[in-house]
């Protein structure tokens, strides 16, 4: 599933240069969920898989992403008033934001 996310992410474009969102996000989510799944009381006794223990691990994956959308949102709104705006200039996204912060470049295609 991760896989598939990362071709996604390529394919639309998607501005994730961690792959943060295919990788911990998709396969938190997937792995979340088929754990609810495919639990066994062989492994665990205290509780077994199926669709009881599916919708809790459901419930579970909508409060985390709640959570975790919250807090960036409000960590970004932050930063924007106390910087007075967080995104860089277009020109600057353009030339590339290793040359510009960094004055240097961390990959070179064409040689």
């Amino acid at each position: 599933m991760c896989s598939w996310a990362l071709r996604l992410k390529t394919r639309f474009r998607f501005d994730d240069s961690l792959d943060v969102v295919a990788v911990h996000m998709v396969g938190g989510i997937v792995g979340t969920l088929l754990l609810g799944l495919l639990a066994d009381h062989a492994i665990n006794e205290a509780g077994a898989g199926g669709l009881d223990q599916l919708g809790r691990q459901a419930v579970a994956v909508l409060i985390a992403l709640g959570w975790a959308f919250g807090c960036s949102l409000l960590i970004a709104l932050g930063l924007d008033r106390a910087m007075g705006g967080i995104r860089v200039a277009p020109q600057h996204e353009f030339e590339g934001l290793d040359l510009h912060l960094h004055e240097e470049q961390a990959y070179i295609f064409d040689e």
